[in-house]
């Protein structure tokens, strides 16, 4: 089966079914969880904290986006590309902004860039067969995507890289902190917040034979040359990036002058590409006036006059402000999907779906773009997130 625990999609998960439980193999612990979750903390179908049956919800739920003067829907997480286009669809007709975890920071920013070719990336198998040289900068793929430097990036031996992370491979590990994935790292550069411009232009002294300014200089000379000497490197990066770097242009002018290719880890780039594709835009859109902005942002929209938001499989309230959760609460709050969180708590309709992927088939991408084809293991009585999402649309 393809687990669609994190944006890795591993194709290698083997399940066996007896009557309720579930046996799993190959699957990292982040991926068995999602598998072993069919029977944990379900949500129940809830309007006003009374608990309804499903028709009832998504009657609510069409009745509080039609009523509604500026609706947001936020996610998917963690799902297919029918329910990202259902979204879409559905943000079309109700004149919503529509938008993801993406605009939490750079991410967005990053694979629009890659989208619009200004910046080279390449395909993880790319990386297993061809990388020499991988950098981590601000991400902890050992912990965020277990199985990633085990599969693709360091450890396996790939078609111009029999020979390994013994011989063939080196990692380097850039984070303010000493994270797992540094303990794995032949080398580690710890930055301090807010200072990652200045270890970029380190970098760029050391690219252009020139003595660095910051930091350890004979550990950056080395490991800048390093980079220099790299046959084929990528650079991995994910939401550490957001807090450190203010010059997010100059972090990808230094990413042009090393010759490496870019992967964001992200989730849900799906939605990212489908959006690209109508509108030029991966996030942020507003469907009511065809508007993309930062305006558009679900933390700036909630600072504003949104009064309902539609919440797709994403426990976005845990990843706010208080402040933000709070006004979260006050407005009209609809929560899909399959177990229940902070969001769902605070929301007044919950629809409950099936588990993508494990209890609902459908098609996902990997965070390279390689579209999988994702398979039903566990019958199920709950509906696909996609086809409540229609439901709600069709009783518009």
């Amino acid at each position: 089966m393809i687990c669609l625990g994190c944006s890795c999609l591993c194709n290698d998960i083997e399940c066996e079914t007896e009557g309720e439980e579930i046996k799993v193999r190959n699957a990292c612990l982040r991926g068995f969880r999602r598998i072993d979750s069919i029977n944990e903390n379900r949500l129940t179908p809830r309007v006003e904290g009374k608990e309804e049956n499903i028709d009832d919800t998504i009657k609510s739920a069409s009745k509080l986006l039609e009523e509604a003067k500026n609706p947001i829907i936020f996610g998917p997480e963690n799902s297919t590309l029918e329910t990202e286009k259902e979204a879409i669809e559905l943000a079309k007709k109700v004149g919503a902004i529509i938008d993801n975890m993406s605009s939490f920071g750079y991410s967005g920013y990053l694979v629009e860039k890659i989208f619009r070719k200004e910046v080279d990336t390449c395909t993880l198998d790319e990386t297993r067969d061809n990388c020499d040289v991988s950098i981590y900068w601000g991400c902890d793929p050992m912990s965020s995507h277990p199985r990633m430097m085990s599969k693709y990036s360091y450890y396996p031996r790939g078609k111009n890289r029999q020979r390994g992370w013994e011989q063939d491979r080196d990692a380097i590990c850039i984070d303010v902190r000493r994270s797992l994935t540094a303990e794995i790292c032949d080398k580690f550069i710890k930055v301090p917040p807010g200072r990652d411009f200045e270890l970029m232009e380190a970098f760029k002294d050391v690219l252009s034979g020139k003595i660095p300014k910051f930091g350890d200089k004979k550990s950056i000379m080395k490991i800048g040359n390093l980079i220099k000497k790299a046959e084929y490197g990528v650079l991995f990066t994910d939401i550490g990036l957001n807090y450190s770097i203010d010059h997010i242009d100059d972090f990808i002018d230094l990413v042009k002058d090393t010759g490496f290719k870019l992967q964001p880890i992200i989730e849900s780039i799906g939605l990212n590409k489908l959006l690209f594709e109508e509108t030029g835009h991966v996030n942020k859109i507003n469907y009511k006036d065809k508007s993309y902005g930062i305006e558009n942002s679900f933390v700036e929209a909630l600072k504003e006059d949104i009064d309902t938001a539609l919440i797709i499989g994403s426990d976005v309230a845990s990843n706010i402000p208080l402040k933000l959760a709070k006004r979260l609460r006050e407005i009209n709050c609809i929560y899909i999907g399959p177990h229940g969180n902070l969001t769902s708590y605070i929301s007044k309709v919950n629809i409950p779906t099936a588990i993508c992927g494990v209890e609902s088939a459908g098609k996902a991408y990997r965070m390279d773009l390689k579209e999988e084809e994702l398979e039903t293991i566990v019958d199920s009585n709950f509906l696909p997130d996609h086809e409540i999402l229609k439901r709600i649309g069709d009783a518009l």
